[in-house]
């Protein structure tokens, strides 16, 4: 027969009996206390009977806090550590800089020999000390940390049963959070929409599925788009030698804002600078132009005389221009025309893409029919991608961490770019057989890739899932989808550009929810 009082039991609850209702109580009262309601948390802890910290526990924060370093050294022999040493010496650091500060340099001496290092604990750090007590400056005699900040720090090395972990509560709901958002496929909603309230679950009605709008200002064929960075715009260029700017409204309707005419040849691409007050505009065979998003006014164009260009890229900063040319040379410009010299010899094959990474580090090339060239402009090394088929398009994550790769056996390839190149996934399902087909990530963290097809239809597969097949496939267009882009804002926004001469602009369907 359990002899035990009742009052001494380990009391558990929850629907499972999981969770120490004690402890359950002292990381809602931290909480409580973390957040500023002091007042609540001494109520909940007279209210339950079962204190935050036990008497002794108080007593050494109360002298550390007042920065009474001997007494709460000696407070600590009533408290059970699991490394007393590494407790102490960190009390001593404290007490060490907090002498050295009131310029007892003779003092802080006497606590690196006599109290210090007879410890045996961390002697790099006890020779670090000894050389910041000879060449002390003032910011190093400045560097005492509060009572508070001590607090914090010590926490750490102390038993969870002594001191709640700071921030327990907030870690084991993100903790819950992290595993809801793990087991959700399909998640595309931006964490601040992430509710404690009900359980999370997104399904494919959070995918864009829907047309809530056809854009038919272009005249002819379709070929390129691209939102601006910060989702407010919408760049399309076209076979009918112009590119249009779209302006999205707080409804999410869009409306010509610029259109852009020059070019003598149709405009394979156009892009935005990083700051978004540019577009750049790729004419075939022809030159590259700059224009202004405020005004729609041109800037300057960018040529080598007797080489056309096949495609374009913004440096990092925005402050150049980057272009694949007919000859097979990559070449840069300053923004006003200025070319500069690239160490990178001619390709083996007519350039499809450029581009550069967001750090300014890396430039990215087709290098021959299989092969993609990633460029380090630091150091001039060079790591080569290669591919089991003719590589069509390529394009780079925000984040530069990961390569899509289109290649001409309708198959589409994930790389790993940092460190040594690897590739992750492929997915196929589009078609493609004489046409440039596009793709890109898109969604919550580029969880997503969407491709245009030959079929007249936008392909989706979830990165995820890591299945070949798509996920989602989006019906509308009548002649050929080129190119797709997903709104790095708008999750639910995605837009299609078709040789039909409309560009689609995918959201939700309402019927869905």
């Amino acid at each position: 027969m359990d002899s035990e009082p009742p009052s001494k039991r380990l009391k558990m609850m929850g629907s499972k009996g999981f969770i120490n209702e004690s402890e359950f109580i002292r990381i809602i009262t931290d909480t409580l206390y973390s957040l500023g309601f002091d007042q609540i948390g001494k109520l909940l802890e007279d209210e339950s009977g079962i204190p935050l910290h036990s008497t002794v526990a108080k007593q050494f924060l109360e002298q550390v806090k007042n920065r009474e370093w001997d007494n709460s050294i000696a407070t600590l022999q009533g408290i059970e550590l699991q490394n007393e040493k590494a407790v102490i010496f960190l009390l001593l650091e404290h007490k060490f800089f907090e002498v050295l500060k009131m310029e007892k340099d003779t003092d802080a001496l006497a606590i690196l020999r006599k109290e210090m290092a007879p410890l045996g604990f961390n002697k790099k750090r006890v020779h670090e000390l000894a050389s910041i007590l000879i060449l002390a400056s003032g910011e190093d005699k400045e560097s005492v940390n509060s009572g508070s900040k001590v607090v914090e720090t010590l926490q750490n090395l102390f038993p969870p049963a002594t001191f709640i972990p700071e921030k327990r509560l907030e870690y084991l709901i993100e903790k819950a959070l992290d595993y809801e958002l793990f087991l959700c496929e399909c998640h595309n909603i931006p964490n601040c929409d992430l509710s404690l309230s009900s359980d999370h679950h997104c399904g494919i009605h959070k995918i864009p599925s829907e047309t809530v709008q056809t854009l038919e200002k272009h005249t002819d064929e379709v070929w390129f788009l691209e939102f601006s960075h910060d989702g407010k715009y919408l760049a399309s260029s076209s076979k009918d030698k112009s590119a249009i700017i779209w302006e999205i409204d707080a409804q999410g309707k869009f409306s010509e804002k610029h259109n852009l005419v020059g070019h003598e040849k149709p405009v394979v691409m156009v892009l935005w600078s990083p700051d978004d007050k540019q577009v750049a505009t790729c004419g075939e065979n022809e030159v590259i132009r700059s224009w202004d998003v405020e005004s729609g006014e041109f800037i300057q164009s960018y040529e080598r005389n007797g080489v056309g260009t096949v495609s374009c890229g913004w440096f990092h900063d925005g402050s150049g221009i980057i272009a694949g040319m007919t000859d097979r040379s990559i070449c840069l410009w300053n923004l006003d025309g200025t070319e500069l010299v690239h160490e990178q010899g001619p390709r083996e094959q007519k350039l499809s893409d450029v581009a550069m990474t967001t750090d300014g580090k890396w430039l990215v090339s087709v290098d021959r029919v299989h092969v993609i060239s990633l460029f380090n402009r630091e150091t001039r090394a060079v790591r080569l991608i290669t591919e089991e088929d003719m590589i069509t398009s390529f394009s780079l994550s925000k984040n530069n961490k990961h390569l899509l790769i289109n290649l001409i056996t309708q198959k589409i390839h994930v790389w790993n770019i940092e460190g040594q190149p690897y590739k992750c996934f492929e997915y196929n399902g589009h078609k493609r057989s004489r046409f440039i087909i596009r793709s890109c990530f898109g969604g919550y963290e580029d969880s997503f890739i969407a491709s245009g097809s030959e079929d007249s239809q936008v392909y989706i597969w979830i990165i995820r899932r890591a299945q070949k097949e798509p996920f989602s496939v989006l019906r509308g267009h009548s002649g050929a989808v080129n190119c797709v882009s997903w709104n790095p804002i708008n999750l639910h926004m995605l837009a299609s550009a078709s040789d039909d001469g409309t560009i689609r602009i995918w959201g939700l369907d309402t019927k869905l929810k």
